[in-house]
């Protein structure tokens, strides 16, 4: 009898045909809202695991670093609806060693942006609150906001990029 699991160790998803699929779900008329995150997965026992990074971890136990470690994934999902719980992954890709947070994210924002029928309208968390993301972003036809660190300071002499 077979089973999803031989499925998935037979064949590999074809990411990019998966996202034009989903994308295809997505309404145009009025401007999609996309989310983007950087997840952990943590795996501290899992020694044999492949390309384990350190992570950080939302939780800690008291007197700890809120790190952990495991494996990274970045996720960049649909939000259809105004109210509501559910959300349609777009693109769900580990982060190698290689790779960055950032640098991922960015480059699944422009996989995503090239299918789109309207501009969408990005959320990001607190982690996308820098200039380096904000850089690399800013040719993506996409309007971006992102949630700042509530300690951040701001100063310096202002950019053309903020005019």
């Amino acid at each position: 009898m077979p089973s999803i699991y031989e499925a998935l160790q037979d064949s590999r998803p074809q990411r990019q045909k998966l996202m034009q699929l989903y994308i295809k779900q997505i309404p145009v008329e009025g401007r999609p809202l996309l989310a983007g995150d950087h997840t952990n997965w943590p795996r501290p026992d899992a020694v044999t695991l492949q390309e384990r990074t350190y992570e950080h971890s939302g939780t800690s136990i008291a007197e700890n670093k809120p790190i952990t470690i495991g494996q990274g994934y970045s996720t960049i999902a649909w939000i259809p609806e105004k109210s509501g719980s559910w959300a349609l992954p777009l693109r769900h890709e580990r982060i190698t060693s290689a790779e960055s947070p950032i640098g991922k994210a960015v480059w699944q924002l422009k996989q995503v942006c090239k299918h789109l029928a309207t501009r969408p309208i990005s959320v990001w968390d607190s982690e996308y609150g820098c200039a380096p993301f904000l850089l690399k972003t800013a040719s993506i036809p996409a309007d971006i906001l992102v949630r700042l660190r509530s300690n951040l300071c701001l100063w310096g002499e202002q950019s053309s990029l903020f005019r």
